[in-house]
């Protein structure tokens, strides 16, 4: 019997002792925080935001929860509140789609005084990762504006679905595009159009329309783990990568009407 109490009373210590979430199955949907990006927009956009933005970009934060804690750390030390708009996350939230991954996330997000949206990445639809993904984020597509601003959402994570022309949902971001109106146009998603993990049956025509709407400025991703920053042949459209948080890299951009000022940055 004694022995049974030390047993119990060492697992207790353990769990209770552990800085990390514990998770009692892979196939657990419970992340601990909803709807994150529709909660940070709101808060975007009570900041009245007009003819510039100054926001972060990190991306591919998987298993690297001690270089995210550092990151929050920094950028919450290194910038005043009035500084920095808010920050992007370029997908990879997580490694395998779990749970308790997701919520390891939140753990140190929720620390942030900046507002940061997330866009789902390839490792986020393993397993129940996609349905964790739209309960604690929200929808896979979406789109936002903040002053003269249009910032577009999307799942670009084509080879998660064999490549069956799904992803991206060219449907919905035709139909996005022709509301707009004069607002410079971001584009944010995972896996870029040159990768070879995007939807090849869908690439030209991806990067076509991005690239020709009027307005448009910029495409973020990440997925390559490396900074890299490249133009269009057609135009001065530029396609952004932004770096894995593991090399303790982000990327800090500031925009002023249709000008843009990129910076690989480290921390």
């Amino acid at each position: 019997m004694k022995l049974h109490l030390y047993i119990l009373l060492c697992f207790i210590i353990l769990f209770t002792s552990c800085k990390r979430n514990f998770q009692y199955s892979v196939l657990e949907v419970k992340p601990i925080a909803k709807d994150l990006n529709a909660r940070a927009i709101a808060e975007i956009q009570q900041r009245q935001l007009s003819d510039s933005l100054h926001f972060l970009i990190i991306s591919d934060t998987q298993v690297s929860y001690d270089e995210l804690q550092d990151f929050v750390s920094y950028s919450n030390s290194k910038y005043a509140s009035n500084e920095i708009d808010f920050i992007l996350h370029a997908g990879d939230i997580t490694d395998y789609g779990a749970n308790f991954e997701y919520n390891l996330y939140y753990d140190e997000v929720k620390k942030s005084k900046f507002p940061i949206i997330a866009t789902i990445g390839n490792h986020d639809m393993l397993g129940n990762g996609r349905t964790i993904y739209q309960k604690m984020f929200g929808e896979e597509n979406f789109d936002f504006e903040v002053g003269n601003y249009r910032f577009i959402g999307l799942n670009t994570n084509g080879r998660e679905v064999n490549f069956n022309q799904e992803l991206p949902n060219i449907d919905w971001l035709h139909n996005q595009l022709i509301l707009n109106s004069d607002k410079n146009i971001i584009y944010l998603s995972h896996v870029s159009p040159f990768s070879s993990d995007f939807d090849p049956h869908l690439s030209e025509i991806f990067q076509h329309m991005i690239e020709s709407t009027p307005y448009a400025l910029l495409s973020i991703h990440g997925h390559s783990h490396s900074f890299s920053l490249e133009k269009s042949e057609n135009n001065n459209f530029q396609y952004l990568v932004a770096p894995t948080i593991n090399k303790r890299q982000y990327v800090e951009v500031k925009i002023a009407g249709d000008k843009t000022e990129i910076k690989q940055k480290f921390f």
